[in-house]
């Protein structure tokens, strides 16, 4: 935790401003203000902004945490079970913005666990960072979610990392896929190699 001392005051001059919003146009110009600082006494902050159910306030707040980066992956891995399923997904999107490999469990965990279509696409598109075994693992499981959306995520983050014989050997079933789109997006796909 970082010691008071080593706040600029600009930084709890906009943390007060925060406390003090009343009103929703207050709290999105208070939570603007905390992202603008970039600094770490503003994480948990920004976190709880996660939570107000607030379209506005949700962009500014994960745009403040992928901009502190690196020291906000852990606290933001740490919270995402304690969200509800609208914060997970934008807790999740910071994380992906910022790119850290530790998120990589809890895009394994939230893809396999999560009931919220948004939540596992996004982890899948999390998991599209790393192209390895385990992580084409993970998509290619995706490929068999009852929710059309997520297989077409998945198809798409398998076709990104390229066309080999083992991603044409499961896009290849999805060609008579029940919804349409999926099997047109793996017949577009599959064609293209």
């Amino acid at each position: 935790m970082i010691q008071q001392m080593d706040v600029p005051r600009s930084v709890e001059s906009c943390l007060q401003q925060l406390a003090q919003a009343r009103d929703p146009d207050q709290l999105l110009t208070a939570v603007q203000a905390v992202a603008e600082t970039r600094h770490p006494a503003t994480i948990e902050p920004l976190l709880q902004a996660l939570t107000y159910n607030n379209p506005a306030i949700f962009e500014v707040a994960v745009q403040g945490l992928a901009s502190i980066g690196e020291p906000a992956v852990q606290p933001l891995i740490d919270r995402l079970e304690h969200f509800d399923y609208g914060s997970r997904f934008q807790g999740l999107r910071a994380l992906l913005m910022i790119g850290d490999a530790r998120a990589r469990t809890a895009y394994e965990y939230w893809l396999k666990a999560d009931i919220t279509p948004s939540v596992r696409r996004i982890c899948i598109k999390g998991l599209g960072q790393f192209q390895d075994m385990e992580s084409r693992h993970f998509v290619a499981r995706a490929l068999s979610d009852q929710e059309w959306s997520v297989r077409y995520c998945a198809i798409g983050t398998l076709a990104s990392w390229g066309l080999t014989a083992e991603t044409r050997s499961v896009l290849e079933p999805l060609c008579s896929d029940p919804e349409r789109v999926i099997r047109l997006k793996a017949a577009q796909i599959l064609a293209s190699s």
